[in-house]
């Protein structure tokens, strides 16, 4: 009886395995008839063009047939990637200056097409700006209609505006009282892609969070395209100087380190540089064994902008003889100087690329006008216009926006209290000037991210 019954056992079990067997080859020779399909689309940060976009497909696409997706108007572009993950790379070229349409289509590498998918995206950033008020500052975001969203309440003063370079929110130093600052955190949900024409709409505003307050010496903010936002502080203390990032994630991130100035994330989220008194050092967010050793570049330096999509850099120097030079800095070779002399170094900027310089100069004098300079990336003039009767306000920044290929800062007349935003063309050097009053004014990127309702097998 143990025998027949042991043997019927084993037979039950070797018909089993046979029945999952053909039913998993079933399985399988149904989904390789399946179409591929688009999973998920989202608004890619980190880009070398003028925007872009990251695909994930169901499984390996052949990108010369997804390359073949129209794209409405017809801006310049190019696809990269391979098996189920491409990219969407607008080149730098001509402004965008509303919505695209992507009509997404391609096949696998069976040949088999998908079903085509439109999307809606629009690339353009937010412009964010501290207006003044009886009530004091407040900051502001001017919506794709033109009117203007306060984002927080006011303050007496906002000292510092950082946007998180994936859109997903903006960080403000405020001071309210002579000894008493904070930081705030406002959380920002983008509806900038949509499967939709009608899904593309103002961002929403999530919770505003409060991460830093008390008697504080000083506060300082940087953000990376990853969306991290490095705090800053310092109290009236000795020994209070605190440094601690908040990732992606909303998790706190405390880093050993001592600065001699502000420090700055690097855009691709790998790094960081530091302020010494020896000079400047770049050095990694994670320390490996074996990662490479701190670099210094000694010398009186100042970063003034990053070259986002290069990994290059735009640093202003102090001579001993009171002139200032402005230097381009390319991974791998020493800084090169572009402009030097004894004017005053205002504010600079670059392209995604590192091959377009802007910077404004104030000449020492009773007139003390403003003037910009277009340069390339060895040092030529291209262009030099002089911003007549506009100066640039003391703090005000060239934040550079590729989609529009615009410029923006705060200027503001001779005489006049209060200052005002104004967009200056990267290409012929245009000053527009708002209506709208301000003291501080940044570019807040697009953001956002499609993902297929119903998912299934691959």
């Amino acid at each position: 009886m143990t025998g027949r019954f042991a043997g019927s056992k084993e037979r039950w079990l070797a018909v089993s395995l046979t029945l999952l067997a053909a039913v998993a080859l079933l399985q399988q020779q149904l989904l390789a008839r399946r179409p591929p399909r688009l999973l998920a689309v989202a608004v890619q940060p980190i880009r070398s063009g003028a925007a872009a976009l990251d695909v994930t497909f169901s499984r390996p696409m052949d990108r010369a047939t997804v390359a073949d997706s129209p794209l409405e108007p017809k801006y310049p572009h190019r696809w990269f990637g391979r098996q189920d993950r491409m990219r969407l790379l607008l080149e730098s070229g001509d402004p965008v200056s509303g919505p695209v349409r992507l009509d997404l289509r391609g096949q696998d590498l069976r040949r088999l097409p998908m079903t085509p998918q439109s999307l809606w995206w629009d690339p353009r950033p937010f412009l964010l700006a501290v207006a003044p008020g009886d009530e004091g500052e407040r900051l502001l975001m001017r919506l794709r209609d033109g009117r203007w969203r306060p984002l927080m309440p006011a303050q007496q003063r906002i000292l510092q505006v950082e946007p998180l370079g994936d859109g997903r929110g903006v960080a403000v130093v405020g001071d309210d009282a002579e000894t008493t600052q904070q930081v705030l955190f406002r959380r920002i949900d983008q509806r900038s892609l949509s499967g939709a024409s009608s899904g593309l709409d103002d961002p929403a505003l999530g919770p505003l969070e409060t991460l830093e307050s008390g008697s504080l010496l000083f506060v300082h903010l940087s953000a990376n395209q990853r969306g991290d936002l490095l705090i800053q502080l310092g109290g009236f203390e000795p020994g209070s100087d605190r440094i601690w990032i908040l990732d992606q994630g909303s998790d706190r991130r405390r880093l050993a380190l001592e600065a001699s100035g502000a420090l700055r994330l690097l855009p691709d989220g790998t790094g960081l540089v530091l302020p010494s008194f020896d000079g400047l050092e770049l050095l990694p967010l994670e320390s490996t064994p074996g990662a490479a050793p701190r670099q210094t570049l000694p010398g009186s330096r100042e970063v003034k902008a990053f070259c986002s999509g290069s990994g290059r850099a735009l640093l202003v120097r102090h001579w001993p003889d009171y002139r200032r030079s402005l230097e381009l800095v390319i991974p791998g070779r020493p800084p090169r100087q572009v402009w030097i002399g004894e004017a005053g170094v205002m504010a600079a900027a670059c392209d995604n690329g590192g091959e377009r310089l802007w910077l404004v100069l104030r000449e020492a004098g009773q007139q003390a006008r403003d003037r910009m300079l277009l340069l390339d990336a060895q040092g030529r003039t291209l262009l030099n216009r002089s911003l007549n009767d506009w100066r640039l306000t003391s703090g005000a920044e060239l934040d550079f926006d590729p989609v529009s290929d615009q410029l923006l800062t705060v200027v503001r007349r001779p005489g006049e209290d209060a200052g005002r935003v104004a967009l200056i063309s990267g290409r012929t050097l245009d000053l527009t000037v708002l209506d709208q009053p301000a003291v501080l004014a940044r570019w807040l990127p697009a953001g956002g991210a499609w993902a297929a309702r119903t998912r299934g097998s691959r």
